[in-house]
């Protein structure tokens, strides 16, 4: 099994040299492909290599001249990997030493993607380890929250999906990916919605591991996309009408439907007032768009959530 290490960055060249270190003494990649996206400095690939072990051989950089986005440097990466299978990782994120266990246990298994699970660092400020709570539950409700690896069922697919729609928790097989055309979308914020929800929905064997392989570094301030309240979050609801389509039909028609309603009232908590107008038009029509069958379940089972939606807004 060979296993490329997939990188975008932005004027993070810091957390990027402790990720290489890290993967250096890891060992188990055999690619590196780091995408300089318009970093007002550029990287350098002999700087890097130098600060942080990684044979030249290993490192694939490309640059960006202006800034794309986080999404597009995800998509640019795929083009450059060699290897039978990927993981995208943040220039802040740290892989642990399971990661190596993982893919011992991966060898020689035929899978599309394999979900595994992480460490946030909000769990941190509780003094606990793992991901948040909300994401673990979903694993317990799936069946998969114990036991190194195990296969996930169809049955269990809807509840897995739900988890947070983060690029960098799966071993993605990097043929099933093209083959499908399965990508980040070409937007600046909520990018990675398209790429976690297009693999539930493609994939036929998916495999879930509990062990922890990546430390996920949340910042609650500065200027990284994660905080930013601008209208470029709303940019993702054309993404998400489309998205609604591909699930029509499907076992993950509802779960999608209930989680792009809250994501919207989460972009709700993390935009400027001044776009909170925009924000409701936008939500109205994306609950009045989904197929009349759907807005009735939902109705049942999220009463709040759609009324909020539904609700008529002025300007």
């Amino acid at each position: 099994m060979t296993l490329t290490l997939a990188i975008p960055c932005h004027n993070d060249g810091d957390h990027l040299a402790r990720l290489l270190a890290r993967a250096r003494q890891l060992g188990c990649f055999d690619q590196v492909v780091v995408v300089d996206d318009g970093s007002d400095r550029p990287l350098a690939k002999g700087a890097l290599c130098a600060a942080t072990g990684l044979a030249p051989g290993r490192l694939t950089l490309v640059r960006h001249a202006t800034a794309q986005g986080p999404g597009a440097a995800r998509n640019r990466a795929l083009q450059e990997v060699t290897t039978e299978h990927v993981l995208f990782l943040d220039a802040d994120d740290l892989p642990t030493g399971e990661l190596p266990l993982l893919m011992a246990d991966l060898a020689g298994r035929a899978f599309d993607f394999c979900l595994f699970s992480h460490h946030d660092t909000r769990r941190t400020q509780e003094r606990a380890w793992g991901q948040m709570g909300w994401d673990q539950a979903l694993w317990e409700r799936a069946g998969v929250a114990l036991g190194a690896l195990s296969e996930v069922g169809a049955e269990a697919v809807p509840h897995l999906a739900q988890t947070a729609n983060y690029p960098w928790n799966k071993i993605y097989r990097t043929a099933f990916l093209r083959d499908h055309a399965i990508a980040c979308s070409d937007i600046p914020l909520h990018e990675d919605v398209e790429l976690h929800w297009m693999s539930f929905l493609k994939a036929r064997t998916i495999l879930a591991s509990d062990r922890v392989g990546v430390i996920h570094v949340v910042a609650h301030r500065g200027d990284r996309l994660t905080n930013l309240r601008s209208a470029a979050r709303l940019e993702v609801f054309p993404v998400l009408t489309r998205l609604a389509a591909e699930m029509a039909g499907t076992p993950l028609a509802l779960p999608f439907a209930r989680f792009a309603l809250g994501l919207a009232g989460w972009i709700g908590d993390h935009i400027a007032p001044t776009e909170q107008p925009r924000l409701r038009a936008l939500t109205r029509d994306f609950a009045t768009g989904l197929p009349a069958p759907l807005r009735a379940e939902l109705t049942a089972s999220e009463p709040g959530r759609m009324a909020w939606a539904l609700e008529e807004t002025h300007a």
